[in-house]
């Protein structure tokens, strides 16, 4: 159970850094490009995936706090 509580952890610090990158690699790209009317699409894309990553993460945790941490069986 502790490695789940762990691996959870560990993705909503890597998420939302993952998607940083992936905003600043857009926006690098934005620069150079004539038409970034595609990278804006790809922002926006990544900003709703950190969104819903991050509400299914606080869910989990609020579930696990509710249940007493039986939710997950061994």
């Amino acid at each position: 159970m502790d490695e789940i509580l762990s691996f959870t952890v560990l993705l909503q610090i890597l998420i939302p850094i993952g998607g940083g990158m992936r905003i600043l690699f857009c926006l690098i790209y934005m620069s150079v490009e004539e038409d970034p009317v595609a990278y804006k699409k790809r922002i926006r894309n990544v900003l709703i995936f950190i969104v819903f990553a991050e509400c299914i993460g606080v869910a989990f945790r609020v579930a696990l706090s509710y249940f007493g941490s039986t939710v997950i069986p061994y």
